[in-house]
């Protein structure tokens, strides 16, 4: 936990991916953001994306909502993952070319 949090406290300007977590990786991150933040780390300007199958509350909350209302950006992506991954990615990369 402390490495993620460490990770997570450096997330200024960057981007998380949940791919396929409901439950644990909100929680967690949301509880290492939380920690980064009361740390005096600005960590507030970032875009996540949580992939998932079915629409759930806590990435939808712990992942996508909470985080980013301070600035940035939260995206739900609802498909199979074999279909929405290799599309995201080929999508960042057409950008980055």
């Amino acid at each position: 936990f402390r490495t993620f949090a460490a990770v997570v406290a450096q997330l200024e300007g960057g981007v998380l991916l949940n791919i396929g977590s409901a439950v644990i990786l909100p929680e967690v991150f949301l509880k290492a953001l939380t920690i980064a933040r009361n740390l005096g780390h600005t960590v507030e300007h970032f875009t996540t994306a949580t992939f998932d199958m079915n629409r759930h509350y806590r990435p939808a909350e712990n992942v996508v909502r909470r985080p980013t209302r301070k600035g940035g950006q939260g995206y739900y992506f609802v498909g199979h993952h074999e279909l929405l991954v290799p599309l995201w990615a080929a999508a960042v990369i057409e950008q980055l070319t």
